[in-house]
């Protein structure tokens, strides 16, 4: 098993303090859940990579020399988790970025957390948080370096000893979790938040949509108010670590886990370990 950090290809633990990434939030990352000695859904992963350098404008990276790193480590590590971050890399000081064309990729390596099984099975409880999201039409659905109103929710989560919390952008709309994408079922119908304004835009959320609507469920993707998924037959969030796990209590109302829910992640996780 090899558990580590590489900084552009080689085994390390500092970046400069001159990088970006690390000034400015300018880059950004994705998470991969290694399966069997296989990176899940990879090519969402690098497809998604490849659509936030060009959207921001970084220098493109050696692509193939990541996937070789990524095929390697993940056969040595079996089962964890991997993550990559690619900032624009060293500049000057000020906001230009003139003259960065050598990004910094960091691949890291970890153990998946073990209590992700138990809340696939049983569920969790969330609130619903006052910290609100602004929006940006440009990065919206980035999984961009720039996390801060995630860590101020996280506070919040933490205090109130919620397991997550569900998030709304300034105008009142459901945007996500904190530490997931959404989705509900009423009636039959798979709803989940518009991303074009505000969140990520998660490869598992993605991964799901595709899947449910092979089994034949009508998916529904807007801007809802709280009220639509406190009305919700059915409730679960997503990410690439956690897969789909359900929500069985927003704040004093509970919710079941059901027959949908289960439905739809027999196929995803199915697929998943197995790609």
């Amino acid at each position: 098993m090899t558990l580590g950090t590489w900084i552009n290809g080689d085994s390390a633990e500092t970046i400069s303090v001159r990088d970006r990434g690390l000034s400015y939030g300018d880059g950004l990352f994705t998470t991969m859940l290694v399966v069997k000695g296989r990176c899940c859904v990879m090519h969402k992963h690098l497809k998604r990579l490849q659509d936030g350098i060009k959207l921001l404008g970084i220098a493109q990276i050696d692509f193939a020399a990541l996937i070789e790193q990524l095929t390697n480590l993940a056969d040595s590590l079996s089962h964890g988790v991997i993550k990559v971050v690619i900032t624009r890399g060293e500049g000057a000081r000020g906001y230009s970025s003139v003259g960065c064309d050598q990004p910094t990729v960091i691949v890291t390596s970890s153990l998946l957390p073990p209590h992700y099984a138990t809340l696939r099975e049983q569920g969790i409880n969330v609130g619903v948080s006052t910290i609100p999201l602004g929006l940006n039409p440009v990065t919206a659905g980035l999984k961009h370096l720039n996390r801060l109103e995630q860590v101020l929710v996280r506070q919040q989560i933490d205090q109130e000893q919620w397991d997550d919390a569900i998030v709304l952008d300034c105008q009142g709309y459901i945007v996500e979790s904190n530490l997931a994408n959404i989705f509900w079922l009423k009636e039959g119908t798979l709803y989940t938040p518009s991303l074009k304004l505000a969140g990520v835009e998660g490869v598992m959320r993605d991964f799901i949509i595709e899947k449910a609507t092979e089994l034949g469920y009508d998916i529904a993707i807007d801007r809802y108010r709280l009220g639509s998924v406190m009305e919700a037959d059915e409730i679960f969030v997503s990410n690439s670590l956690m897969q789909m796990v359900p929500i069985v209590m927003i704040e004093e109302r509970p919710y079941s886990i059901g027959v949908h829910t289960a439905k739809i992640a027999s196929a995803v996780v199915v697929e998943t370990s197995s790609e």
